[in-house]
């Protein structure tokens, strides 16, 4: 059976790691290593799968960071660029060209220029306007962040695409009836698929194309921590 895997990257920083955070060697061996053994696709390629079924190749993989720190263009795009790998950024609309208090800490985000300069390998999606959790937001509100995201960005001279990744991965799980009005609201508003958490591996074809699994890549785990949570998923 044809598997997807999906990474989700957030901060590279020189020589720091935690949590959120790789450095610039362990991001170029992590990239060296999934070159050699995946098939790393674009999140266009992604889409085209879910909206044409194009089918996607062996082993694919795709590369994705979320929030769009200014570190992304400064620290990882060279590391990217070097390798020529594809990868994508989601986007908090709001947060473009900004400082922001953010993570508990004054981050630095993505210029306008910065992300026009990385659109050779570089593609983006939507992570909200404001970075508001969905589901702490009243039902009737849905619509107006899902719209601001995709209205702010499309007004920028950058190419789109409609796919939402979850701020902190939230979203209705045991809830059918909230978990159909989502649905809808991403109908609505032409949003082909959404990305959760969950570390797992997707199974191909996609049968629920607004809960795509992502594994979360963390700067302190060992090497071999990451090829095994690369390979397997979610292990325990």
């Amino acid at each position: 059976m044809n598997k997807l895997r999906i990474l989700m990257y957030h901060k590279v920083h020189i020589n720091r790691r935690d949590y959120l955070t790789v450095d610039v060697q362990q991001l170029k061996d992590q990239l060296e290593y999934l070159q050699k053994n995946y098939h790393i696709i674009r999140l266009s390629e992604l889409m085209a799968h879910i909206q044409e079924g194009t089918p996607l190749p062996e082993s694919a993989l795709l590369i994705s960071f979320d929030d769009g720190y200014r570190n992304n263009y400064e620290l990882a795009y060279p590391v990217f660029k070097s390798l020529q790998i594809p990868f994508a950024i989601f986007l908090v609309a709001d947060f473009i060209g900004k400082s922001h208090l953010h993570d508990s800490d004054l981050q630095q985000f993505l210029t306008v220029e910065q992300l026009e300069d990385m659109q050779d390998l570089a593609e983006y999606g939507l992570h909200s306007n404001s970075h508001q959790d969905l589901m702490n937001l009243p039902e009737n509100l849905w619509h107006s962040e899902i719209r601001k995201c995709i209205s702010t960005l499309e007004a920028l001279p950058l190419t789109v695409q409609k796919a939402w990744a979850y701020t902190y991965g939230n979203y209705p799980r045991k809830n059918n009836e909230l978990i159909e009005k989502l649905r809808l609201a991403f109908i609505d508003n032409k949003v082909t698929c959404a990305f959760r958490i969950g570390n797992r591996i997707n199974k191909l074809p996609l049968k629920a194309p607004y809960h795509i699994e992502r594994i979360d890549i963390k700067g302190h785990k060992s090497m071999m921590s990451f090829k095994l949570k690369v390979r397997f998923g979610k292990l325990f």
